[in-house]
């Protein structure tokens, strides 16, 4: 009796044991299929999550593109500087052009969602002639219901896995394999992390491009300067006085040389000058 029940413990410990070690490795695979299931969510309830949300909360992104003649580009530019910063917007940027018959300047001008009307009206009363005035938004409530839905889901599964790790033990095979599974999805995260930003910031500061031009008296090209005799002259100087400078420098630089020249030079013909010297005597 004793030994029946001595083999009847080993049988529930090894069991336990089995039990402790294949857990991890089966909350894993149960992960898994959750995450796969929220890839396509049940369409009837999403259908009426965006429905609600699309009514409540819109995420448009409003840009306008304008160009118009005004007098003065100077002014006006001054003038739509202060118009932004009124409206608590702020240039990002600008690009002035002169022309033979006109000046132009290029500006855009970031500014909140709920002041972009405003300041387009504002701007409009700067112009002496309206060119063009595009003013378009774009929808992108149902991207970002998506992005925020797939978050939700994707971290309630990464939570799960960090707790699954904290709490179960298994084989390193199992550990490695909830490890990595933790790394893919956190990356994923991080990327719609950032779509939402880069949503929400459009949708938070719209865009206004505006080119004012004003209109100038024709004028030709300058011509080509050309100097006068004097002064090529001169330029002719100063340019043989530097090739001068350039010539003694040389001259100083090689010193060594010249005086080992003139040394040879000197005793080839001392020993002419010498015969010479005792032939007459």
């Amino acid at each position: 009796m004793k030994r029946f029940h001595a083999l009847h413990a080993i049988f529930i410990l090894v069991f336990i044991l089995s039990a402790c070690a294949g857990g991890i490795s089966n909350e894993s695979k149960s992960l898994e299929k959750d995450l796969a299931a929220s890839q396509s969510t049940d369409a009837t309830g999403q259908a009426e999550f965006r429905t609600k949300d699309l009514k409540e909360n819109r995420k448009l992104i409003w840009t306008a593109d304008l160009e118009f003649q005004v007098k003065n580009v100077d002014q006006s530019t001054r003038a739509i500087t202060k118009l932004s910063e009124k409206y608590d917007g702020f240039v990002s940027n600008m690009e002035l052009i002169h022309s033979n018959y006109k000046i132009s300047n290029t500006i855009s001008i970031r500014v909140p969602n709920k002041k972009f009307q405003s300041l387009v009206n504002a701007i409009k009363g700067e112009s002496l002639f309206m060119d063009r005035a595009n003013i378009s938004s774009n929808d992108v409530t149902e991207e970002y219901v998506d992005i925020e839905s797939r978050l939700k889901t994707k971290r309630e599964v990464r939570d799960r896995y960090v707790q699954i790790l904290n709490t179960k033990t298994g084989s390193v095979e199992d550990i490695l394999s909830a490890e990595e599974a933790i790394r893919v999805i956190t990356e994923e995260i991080e990327v719609q992390e950032g779509r939402l930003r880069y949503l929400s910031n459009q949708v938070e500061l719209s865009t206004v491009t505006l080119t004012m031009y004003q209109r100038v008296k024709h004028t030709d090209a300058p011509e080509r300067y050309e100097k006068s005799y004097g002064e090529e002259a001169s330029d002719s100087f100063a340019m043989g006085w530097s090739a001068i400078k350039v010539f003694f420098l040389v001259l100083i630089r090689i010193w060594p040389i010249l005086l080992m020249g003139l040394i040879a030079l000197l005793a080839w013909k001392g020993k002419t000058w010498w015969k010479r010297f005792i032939s007459k005597k």
